[in-house]
C-alpha cells in the first residue's frame, strides 16, 4: 500500500491501520529494550479499550500491512501486535512460539497468533512444537 492508498481507506480503516502502526513501533522498541518476561507482564493487563468494533479481518489485514513498514518486524512482532490489537477489541487470542528445524537441519524459531485455534497471523508451511504460549484472561 502507498501513502497515496492510505487516503482512499474508508476512516474505520485508517483509524486501525494507524492504532496497529503505533503498536508495532512500541512493540518493536520494548522487543529491542526489554527482557521477554517483562513484556510478557505487560501483556496481561491489556483490556478491551476500542469503543468501535472491527472485524477480525480487518485487524489481521492492518498487521499484514503494517508489517512492510516498520523495521526488522519479525513474526514475534506481528503475533504480539495482533494479540494486542485482538485484546484492545475485545476479541480472544493467543501467542505461541515454538521451535523447528530448517531444511539444513538447523533450529528455528517461530511465533504467531491464534484465534479460534486457528492461526491468523505468522501462518507457516514448516511444523513447529510449541514451547511457550500466552493468552489473555
Amino acid at each position: 500500500m502507498t501513502f497515496l492508498n492510505f487516503f482512499k481507506l474508508s476512516g474505520d480503516e485508517q483509524r486501525i491501520l494507524l492504532k496497529t502502526l503505533f503498536l508495532m513501533v512500541k512493540i518493536r522498541l520494548m522487543l529491542w529494550l526489554m527482557s521477554f518476561p517483562r513484556i510478557q507482564r505487560s501483556f496481561k493487563y491489556i483490556e478491551p479499550t476500542a469503543t468501535d468494533k472491527a472485524a477480525v479481518t480487518n485487524l489481521i489485514w492492518s498487521v499484514k500491512v503494517v508489517s512492510h513498514y516498520v523495521p526488522r518486524s519479525t513474526c514475534l512482532t506481528n503475533a504480539l501486535t495482533g494479540y494486542s490489537l485482538f485484546s484492545l477489541y475485545g476479541y480472544p487470542s493467543q501467542v505461541k512460539i515454538g521451535v523447528g528445524k530448517s531444511s539444513e537441519g538447523e533450529f528455528e524459531a517461530h511465533a504467531w497468533l491464534e484465534y479460534n485455534d486457528e492461526v491468523v497471523i505468522g501462518e507457516s508451511e514448516k511444523e513447529y512444537v510449541p514451547l511457550l504460549d500466552f493468552k489473555r484472561g
